[in-house]
Formats: structure tokens, sequence, C-alpha cells
């Protein structure tokens, strides 16, 4: 049995799909990894790329484009190793970066799931982990886009983190363009949420596995790089967030006390 399941969901992202699988093929873990490709509906040949230049990857072929969140799920179960990594196809992994982070999961059996360093094309660091999203913690993380200097003090309260991705800590959430979470967890939760199309479904995932008391952390040691944003998206990505966002907020947050965020998420899905 493999020690380690990589589920990669495509969607007309051929050329990047490709470096993707490259990056994986080169991993120090490799005879202990599968790798899985749900090819989500895809027009531009990425199932005939991945059946004649990677051959060692389960591909399967869906009809017509679901969820993002749907597609993961039809990629977990068919997979069989106990840590899933969920990753996007516009992404390169440094030769060793699974190695490490494999090697965490599997020392602490309370880490449920776990995100590491990310990078953009540019070099820059991107605010993938954060705290559960509210009107204080957006509304906090659109402050600190604007000033800087308070990101040092008020920088992990917002949404997305500004600061602390230098060190292992535990946070809300972790995004799904590269999601690391073991098997019992993800079965536990019930895998990612159906009715999320894109967007959020990684902090629901996160929320609801915490929720069954399993830790969720951050680690810095295993970096990646995301191109970000290659997919394409049938409405308007961020009203797509919010939308999901609203559907989060009815979710999990019915106490009255969150009202006020209901009704910003509520306005702006409609916008």
């Amino acid at each position: 049995m493999p020690r380690l399941s990589v589920i990669v969901v495509n969607v007309n992202v051929r050329n990047w799909l490709k470096s993707c699988l490259s990056s994986l093929e080169q991993q120090d873990v490799a005879s202990d990894m599968e790798v899985v490709v749900v090819d989500n509906g895809s027009s531009d040949g990425s199932s005939e790329m991945v059946r004649r230049s990677f051959p060692f990857c389960k591909l399967i072929r869906l009809d017509e484009t679901v969820g993002f969140g749907m597609a993961n799920n039809i990629g977990a179960g068919a997979s069989s190793a106990p840590i899933l990594l969920f990753l996007n196809p516009d992404t390169f992994v440094y030769k060793d970066s699974l190695n490490r982070l494999l090697r965490r999961l599997e020392a602490d059996p309370g880490c449920g799931i776990a995100g590491g360093m990310i990078f953009d094309a540019d070099g820059n660091l991107e605010t993938s982990a954060g705290s559960f999203p509210s009107l204080f913690s957006m509304g906090l993380g659109r402050v600190l886009r604007y000033i800087a200097p308070a990101r040092r003090i008020f920088g992990n309260l917002s949404h997305q983190h500004w600061i602390g991705y230098d060190k292992s800590h535990s946070v809300n959430w972790v995004t799904g363009a590269y999601l690391w979470v073991r098997r019992d967890a993800f079965c536990q939760a019930g895998g990612f949420d159906k009715h999320i199309y894109m967007y959020c479904e990684d902090v629901d995932l996160c929320y609801r596995i915490q929720r069954l008391g399993f830790k969720c952390w951050y680690f810095p040691e295993a970096p990646i790089i995301h191109y970000g944003g290659k997919s394409p998206v049938p409405r308007p990505r961020k009203k797509m967030l919010f939308e999901s966002l609203l559907y989060f907020a009815n979710k999990h947050y019915k106490s009255p006390r969150f009202w006020l965020t209901r009704t910003v998420f509520w306005i702006m899905a409609r916008l």
C-alpha cells in the first residue's frame, strides 16, 4: 500500500498539469506514492496527455465538469493511502517537499489536516492559511492590505494570515490548492461538501475536521509554487467566493451573534 495518495483535479490546463505531474514524478517518495488525476470534463486533450506521458497515474475522466470538492471526493474514493494530498494542477512541487510533510503527518496522528508554504509565480509568499471567515476577520484583512505596519500586530487575526509563515503553528484553515489530510479524518468528516462548487470548500472541510477533535497545522518546510487562477470558471470568481461564504455561514454560524456576518455575505453574494 502507498504511504501517500496525491489527488489532482484538472479542467483544461493540460500544460500546467504536465508540469505538475513531472514534478511529482521526481519526488523522493515517488515509489511510496500514488497519483490520481481526475480530468474534470476537459476538452483540451488533458486525458490523452496523461495516458501518454504519465502512465503511472491513475486517470479518472469525467464527462462533465463537476464542483471542485466533488471531483476531489471522486479522486479520494479511487485512492488507497492513509494520507491524502489534494493538489492543484497549476503547481510545481520541489523535490523533497512531499517527503518532509508526509513525515510530519505520519508522526502526529492528532494532526488531521495541514498545509505547507506556497510561493506564487513571482516568488512571493501566498497567504495560504488563516482564521475562519467572519465580518471581523475579513474586514481586518481588507484593512491590513493597505496598512502594512499593522500586520505585525494583527496579521494572525485576519481571514488570510499576513504573518507566521516562517514557523509551524496551528491555524483555522489551509488552502485547498495544497491540502494534506488524514484519510480517517477525511472520511469521518464526510469529505468535501458537494454543495460547494468552488471556493471555501477547503475552509469548510478544515472546520468540520477540527470539530471532530483533530488539529489543523501549517508547516513551512515543504514549499511549492502555485501559479494560480489557471482553471476556467463558470461565473466571476468574486461572486462565487461570496456565494460559498454565505453557504458556509448559514451552515455553521447559526448563533444570533453572527447575524451581521450572514447579512453582509448575503448582500455581497447578490451584487
